[in-house]
This record gives structure tokens, sequence and C-alpha cells, in this order.
């Protein structure tokens, strides 16, 4: 076994196709090194040769006895403590979640042909399920290129949820893929990595779903991935990138910095800031701490019986919900900056999440362009390439059988305001706590604004007086500064405020509301801008009970966990 240097934080050891995992961390007070060992008999055999005795006699490097005799003939003895955790976790390697998540939609299509003669090949024969991903994208770029995309017979591209998914880097053997010249070659996504900011409970899952159904690749995340919601990501809902920060493997990478630290710093390219009503992003992370799952909702008592606690969350998580947006606004290359360096600072889009429910489609379309896309001017003037019109259209269900590579445009320019809302019931295993019944029926009859927008207010969550308290923090944590409009509201930005926008009725409009393209600045230099993640400290002040402290506040009533909150029936 051979470490690297110590400024590699990790050492990957063994093969990587072995389920299980175990982290060796050896920490001290001046560096770290940590080794990921991913064969279990080897745990054995390798965790003893790092036993160190807990305190080291040495003093900068001088060994101990001849310390002492310069130490002006005292005995003391200064003990530097040293601390080597070694810690087994049970984690799932990323590579055998996407073989196995692969090798299962494989298993589904063969299933499916059995039923119908719909599907001519179900895959190409004599690879690897990451080789038939990359086959299968490079043949779709290639036949869309040269004009012989076909949608009547083709499978791949009318069931996306049975696409295979696949890494940034490609094998060796779809490097060199070439279309011929003169043709129209869709543009590839921007170098670097994109994050993926939210507060908890925005969205973010649901994009991340869209976009490797869009770009069949994996989305990363910055979460451990030891932990019991992004083990569940992983393995129940099919996100098998969670832990993955490295811009090598995945283009987008999910984070809630500042909210809370990822485990991991990194650099980003590009920002999008996905934003949700917090009066709904609140009580759902209000759930989440309550059941430990991304699904469950606790019943009605449970509300009743925590009154007081429900209600100093959601003020002090009014503040931390405003703090967030405002960190990323004003870190990134907008005109609400508080200083003249917004141009050696990285794009930021923002998308909210109700555009995302109620106008996927055109959403959509701003994320990929964003992606792909790097000059501002060129994104606000041209249109996004027919081959990601295609793909986001493939992604959610929504390409008819009339539709052609050649013809694409005037389809899509021609599309009903139907098929622009999202069917959440395609989008996998994921439903979410908020889609109720009445929202399933508003889908299927095609009504413009789901019900579930704002639903916290209408059910009562938040009294007269706890609202215009939440509205009054979100001005004093969260106000910007225009260096032409002046103050800027955050809630008024982004259409959240309940007398100034009318929300959440506003949302029921035909047209979308855009508001803030005044925020997007123009870059003055062509320099490569990067943010770093994870880097400062967090939003909450120490010792905050909202934050993680909400685990030990669940399980104190829970007898740990042992006798759950009772959770509402689907």
């Amino acid at each position: 076994m051979q470490l690297k240097s110590e400024s590699e934080l990790i050492c990957l050891l063994g093969e990587k196709r072995y389920i299980l995992s175990v982290i060796l961390s050896f920490l001290n007070e001046v560096d770290g090194t940590c080794a990921l060992i991913t064969h279990k008999a080897w745990s054995k055999n390798i965790l003893p040769i790092f036993h160190v005795p807990h305190h080291l006699l040495v003093q900068n490097g001088i060994e101990d006895d001849e310390w002492q005799r310069s130490n002006n003939g005292t005995n003391e003895r200064r003990l530097r403590k040293q601390r080597h955790r070694f810690i087994p976790l049970p984690i799932q390697c990323p590579v055998v979640l996407l073989d196995r998540l692969n090798t299962t939609r494989l298993k589904k299509r063969i299933d499916y042909k059995a039923k119908t003669d719909y599907m001519d090949v179900v895959y190409p024969s004599s690879m690897s399920t990451d080789e038939i991903a990359w086959y299968e994208w490079t043949k779709a770029r290639q036949d869309f290129a040269t004009g012989m995309t076909k949608f009547d017979k083709n499978f791949f591209q009318n069931d996306a949820h049975l696409q295979l998914l696949r890494y940034r880097t490609s094998p060796y053997l779809f490097k060199n893929n070439v279309i011929p010249k003169g043709c129209s070659v869709p543009p590839k996504i921007l170098g670097g990595a994109t994050v993926l900011a939210s507060y908890p409970r925005s969205g973010n899952t649901l994009l991340r779903t869209l976009l490797e159904r869009t770009t069949s690749i994996i989305t990363g995340s910055d979460t451990r991935p030891d932990r019991t919601l992004s083990k569940a990501l992983s393995t129940l809902h099919s996100l098998v990138g969670e832990g993955i920060t490295n811009q090598k493997q995945t283009p987008v990478i999910k984070t809630h910095f500042p909210e809370r630290k990822g485990y991991m710093m990194y650099n980003a390219s590009r920002v999008i800031l996905l934003v949700r009503n917090p009066y709904d992003a609140i009580d759902s992370y209000w759930n989440m701490c309550c059941t430990n799952t991304h699904t469950e909702s606790v019943v009605e008592e449970v509300y009743d019986k925590f009154r007081e606690k429900f209600r100093d969350l959601a003020q002090a998580e009014m503040g931390t919900w405003s703090a967030f947006h405002k960190y990323w606004l004003e870190r990134c290359n907008t005109t609400l900056q508080i200083d003249d360096e917004s141009s050696n600072k990285p794009q930021i889009l923002l998308i909210r999440f109700e555009d995302l429910v109620q106008n996927t489609q055109t959403t959509m379309e701003e994320v990929i362009h964003f992606m792909t896309e790097e000059d501002l001017t060129a994104r606000q003037t041209s249109e996004l390439h027919p081959f990601w019109k295609m793909r986001i259209r493939c992604a959610l269900g929504i390409m008819d059988d009339k539709s052609s590579s050649k013809d694409l445009s005037s389809t899509e320019k021609n599309s009903s305001s139907s098929n622009n809302c999202i069917d959440t019931s395609k989008l996998g295993s994921y439903t979410p706590r908020s889609l109720t019944s009445s929202d399933k029926q508003s889908q299927q009859t095609k009504e413009k604004k789901p019900s579930s927008i704002g639903k916290s207010i209408g059910k009562g969550r938040y009294s007269d007086v706890d609202l215009q308290n939440m509205h009054t923090i979100a001005k004093n944590k969260g106000n910007l500064q225009h260096h032409e409009k002046g103050e800027v509201q955050i809630l008024r930005l982004l259409g959240y405020d309940i007398k100034a926008n009318k929300f959440p009725s506003n949302f029921a409009n035909e047209e979308k509301e855009q508001s803030w393209d005044f925020i997007y600045a123009k870059p003055t230099s062509k320099e490569v801008s990067v943010v770093r993640v994870n880097q400062g400290p967090e939003l909450r002040p120490t010792g905050s009970p909202y934050g993680r402290a909400m685990t030990r506040w669940r399980r104190s009533h829970t007898n740990e966990d042992t006798e759950p909150f009772p959770i509402k029936s689907k």
C-alpha cells in the first residue's frame, strides 16, 4: 500500500467494484490523510499498521530524550495529542451503484420488449454498461447532426427513465467520435463544475433528475454519502452520484452551502441558484427533520403538539433562507454587489422551483443554455440548439411521433402550455411530499397552477403574526443593494412577498413573471472565474437548535427513532 501526498485527502485502495467500503481516517492537529479501503478483508490487515500511541513525546521533530536535555535541565514534558480514528462505514461505491442502476434499466428494457414489439433493439451486445451508455449518447448526437433521427420507433428517446447514465469522462472507445463536416454539431456542456445551490427542500432532487435524463450524465453532491438521506437518494431514487465532487466525473454538483457545509471543498465555474418560496420550503424542511426522509410528512397532531417548536424554527429558518440567497447573489457576477469586483466572479442563473414545475420545458431550456453557452449576450439573443430542445422534450416525455430533428424548432414553438407542465409521476420513484391528490388531478386536467404552491399558507401553518415576523426577518437578513434601484427586498425580487406580490395567487398568471433580469451583470473579462464551495463558516450560529441538532431533538422525542412520529398515509 502506498499513500499519496498529504495534500491529497483521499487515496483509493483496492478494486472499485466491491460493494462494502471502509473509511480510514488518519487525523491530527497539523495535517490529515484519508484512505478509502474497498476490500473488507483488507481492513483487518491494514488498520493495525496505523496504530500509534495516543501521545507522542516529540517536539518540533526532536527526540524525547534529546529534547529533555535541552529543556534547561527540567523534567517537564509537553505532550502533543494525536488523533487516529478508524471508522468502518457501509458506503456504497458510486461505480457499483451506477452499474447496478444501468443493469436494472437494461432488464426493464428486456421485459418491455417481451411485452411489445415497439422496440427493435434492446441494447448493443459485447459492451459494458458504461460503454453502452456512451455508445447510445454518441449515436444520438451523430444521428441528430446527420438528420437521421427518427422518433416513431425509437424506444430510448420516448422512455427517458430507461436511458443508461454515464460519467462525464468517456471510455477510450468513444473519445474520438467524429461528426461529419458541414453538420450542425450540438454544443457540449461547458468545462468545469456547475454548482446547484439551494436551500434544503427547494427542488434540487427534481432538477437533478431532469438534468440526468437530458444529458445522461450523473449529477454529484457534496453531502456525505454515508448519511441516511444521501443513502436513500442513491439507493432508492437513482441519484447514484451522492458524494461525488470531481468535475471530471460530473458537470453538476449539488450543495446546500452555506446553510451547511459539505464534506469537501471544490471549485465551481458557474452557479445555478434554485429558489423555492420559504413558506413551503421551511414546512418541508420541518417534515424532513421529523421523519428523516425526503417523502414522508407528519400528521397534524405533531404540528399541534410542537406548535411553539415549529414557530420558532420557521422564524429562525426564515433568516437562514434569506441569508442563503443573499450570499450567492453577492458572491457571483451580479449587479447586487457591495464592491466593484463583480466581473471577477462566476456567472449565476436564478431559477425558481415554481417555474420549474409550471413551465418545465422553458425552464430546462434556460438551464441547459446556461450550461452550454458561456456568453451572456448569446444566451439572451439566441435560441438553444435544437438537439438540446429534443433532449429536454424526451426527458419530459412530451416528444410527439411526428417530430424530427429538422422540424423540431417549429414544433417546439407550437407546443401547448399543457406540455410545459411537468408530470412528476414520470420522474421515477421520488414523489414529492408536496404533491397531493388534488395536484395529480390538476396535472391530468392540465391546470396551470398546481395547488401545492403556497400550500403551507393555505393549511394555516403560519398565523398572520408569524408571516409578518417572517417578512421582517427577511428584510433584515436578506435585503440587497443595487447601484440604480437602491435597496432590493429579497422576497419582492423573487415574487414571494404576500402583500406586494400577492403570493401565491401571482403564480396563477398565464405569463411567467420574470422580474430579476436586471441582476445579471455582463462579464468584462474572459478569464475563467471560480468560486470556492464549502469554504467559510455556516450561516447558522454554533449551537443552533434548528440545523443538524434537529436530529437529536427528533431522537429525544421518538425514543431514538424506535417510536417515530406518525406520518400521513399516501
